[in-house]
């Protein structure tokens, strides 16, 4: 977990300011637990604030060509042996960072579609007085800039750039709407107007004054023929992918949750180190009280017992979830879709202080491998009424809906019965008029938090209709909706919050699912190898095979965080609820909702144990927008 950070004046005669560059650096000294350096030349500075998990030598930035290239990166190459072959290179302990030179020497600015792996870098180029930028397949290494007309500055976070003179603190009401909507929808867009993100699977190049932004890559299928056994092909990939995230520092850890994912990786690794002789994998696992609907320690206990793991338990008694949130907002310098991020730190936090530097996460595991929900649309779609039928009947008993409701849900958007539908719609508008009965006004797509003014300045429902629904074309093809899925832009956004929230505790996480090459693999499969009798990612449940406790391989169930939330929030913040939506709401009132909050609040209070998913959202993103409002505006006189 390092951090980089620049700064290029366009003009080239006048030398970049070392005092910008150092005070960006101290806004990141918790990246580096290993140290800090710059490098300046002229009128450009590079900075590397540096957290040594892959054994290299020392922090850069690195240069290389007489000079002429100058590096800083926050990275992890998982293809190293492809690369040195590729730039003929012999010399095997060469820093990622300068493999990474050497493939810009030989490729150029098409360098990053030869890497595989997270990352986040900045090459200077001398010659062409340029530079170039790249950010890694699925975002997972985070990337900020600003440009203006005299000068280009970037970093790991944005509080670095928040600290030269020069760049605005305007918040942005683009991305506060789309906070409150829970649509991420604008890659390239933070919570300050004049500071941008590098989207993932994109470069950039600044050259005098002129920024460009290009795609380098995006989700696809693998084009490789499928093997006939695909749970084999899957296995080997996916142990390949811990393999290379267990590179570097012996103080590898690994979260275990008692689910599917994090069961996965930990075993494996678990099995890799026993293997070698090293020492037991350290795992990090959240314990509820016995009885309660987040209860996992059965299954975590499962994996304890049978593999060869040294399994630390955080006792989570009284879950409170707005704890230290002024905190949270200062380490995610703004607002971010993620209520449990609270539960996460606390693992950060007992893994740090246990000197585990790499923590391996289960995270994606879902949306990589694909509950193969799309398949059941295909097989509508199609008109195999029998197979839906069978496949239903599995997915009935794994989800609890009744069978004959799933059924004719998919008749009704496929099949004949959607006449009957249309009709009963057509009969109801008449029988409304006939009665006179007032027609209510629709509710928003997104729930109606949004003061509608709002939403209207910041074109809402416009974003909401291109990115907010997966469009019926999608969801007709198992294919298409796990593509859909995998380039939502909650994926890079719930990696920055995940880094954030780490980097404070020195621990990097790494995530074997977003490997690029099992990405790939996983979205060539038949929608079949996804969903087989109702259950979900069925080709890695196949692939765990002697490796994952038969409990947790073939587990139906799936916690629902509503209900602890709900608990949490009503019985550890209700006086900070109460205040922050009722008595001092002015400060969210231009944002949010207001009457449709409160009505949801009354409602949560009166009876909490009805609380939806969007209940809880509406609630928990006021009161976060009010915190963060509070910081960043200040506390009223």
């Amino acid at each position: 977990m390092s951090g980089v950070a620049g700064i290029v004046l366009s003009d080239n005669g006048r030398p970049a300011a070392t005092g910008d560059i150092q005070e960006m650096l101290s806004r990141m000294r918790h990246r580096a637990r290993d140290g800090s350096s710059w490098w300046a030349d002229g009128s450009v500075a590079l900075g590397h604030a540096w957290l040594d998990t892959t054994g290299e030598g020392g922090p850069g930035p690195l240069t290389t060509a007489g000079g002429k290239l100058a590096v800083t990166a926050d990275c992890r190459l998982d293809n190293r042996d492809e690369l040195l072959a590729r730039l003929g290179l012999r010399d095997r302990s060469v820093a990622d960072a300068m493999l990474m030179m050497r493939a810009y020497l030989k490729w150029g600015e098409a360098c990053p579609t030869y890497l595989q792996g997270d990352f986040a870098f900045a090459i200077w180029d001398g010659e062409r007085r340029a530079l170039f930028c790249a950010r890694d397949h699925f975002g997972v290494k985070p990337f900020y800039y600003h440009s203006s007309d005299k000068r280009f500055a970037f970093a790991s976070e944005i509080s670095p750039i928040l600290a030269l003179d020069g760049v605005g603190r305007r918040i942005s009401e683009h991305q506060i709407s789309g906070f409150l909507a829970g649509l991420p929808d604008d890659p390239q867009a933070t919570p300050y107007s004049e500071i941008f993100r590098l989207p993932a699977r994109h470069s950039l190049t600044v050259t005098g004054d002129h920024v460009v932004l290009r795609r380098y890559w995006q989700i696809e299928p693998s084009q490789r023929p499928l093997r006939s056994d695909a749970a084999e092909e899957f296995r080997h990939l996916f142990s390949q992918s811990v393999q290379n995230r267990m590179r570097g520092t012996p103080a590898v850890g690994a979260m275990l949750s008692g689910g599917l994912d994090s069961s996965s990786i930990a075993c494996v690794a678990g099995l890799r180190n026993a293997a070698e002789r090293k020492p037991r994998l350290k795992t990090f696992s959240l314990v509820f009280e016995k009885g309660s609907s987040m209860d996992e320690k059965p299954f975590i206990d499962a994996v304890l017992d049978q593999r060869p793991v040294d399994g630390t338990l955080i006792a989570v008694g009284n879950y409170a979830p707005f704890a230290e949130f002024e905190r949270i907002l200062e380490e995610q310098e703004g607002t971010f879709l993620a209520p449990g991020l609270s539960l996460s730190r606390n693992i950060y936090r007992t893994a740090g202080a246990k000197g585990v530097r790499v923590l391996l996460d289960g995270h994606g595991g879902d949306e990589v491998v694909s509950q193969g929900h799309g398949y059941l649309h295909e097989l509508a779609n199609a008109g195999k009424w029998l197979d839906l039928w069978r496949e239903l009947h599995g997915a009935a008993n794994t989800y609890g809906d009744g069978m004959l409701g799933l059924y004719f849900k998919f008749l009704a958007i496929y099949g004949p019965a959607w006449r009957i539908v249309r009709l009963r719609r057509e009969m109801n508008r008449v029988l409304a008029r006939l009665q006179r009965k007032p027609r209510q006004a629709p509710r928003a797509a997104w729930g109606g938090l949004v003061n509608p003014e709002l939403a209207r300045r910041t074109d809402l429902p416009e974003r909401f209709r291109r990115a907010g629904h997966m469009p019926p074309s999608v969801r007709a093809s198992e294919a298409l909706t796990h593509r859909w899925l995998l380039s939502n832009g909650l994926v890079p956004h719930a990696f920055e919050v995940l880094d954030k929230a780490a980097a404070n505790f020195g621990v990097e996480p790494r995530y074997p699912f977003w490997d690029k090459p099992l990405v790939e693999f996983c979205l060539s499969l038949p929608g079949k190898e996804k969903l087989q009798n109702g259950f979900g990612r069925h080709v890695l449940r196949q692939a765990m095979q002697d490796i994952l406790p038969p409990t947790v391989q073939w587990r139906r169930d799936k916690i629902d965080f509503t209900a602890n939330l709900v608990k949490g929030m009503l019985g550890n913040h209700r006086e900070l609820l109460d205040r922050l939506l009722i008595s001092d709401s002015e400060r969210i009132a231009p944002y949010v909702n207001l009457p449709e909050v409160n009505a949801v609040y009354e409602r949560m209070l009166r009876q909490p144990e009805q609380a939806t998913l969007p209940d809880v959202q509406h609630v928990w993103r006021s009161v976060s927008l009010s915190l963060w409002l509070r910081q960043v505006q200040g506390s009223p006189a």
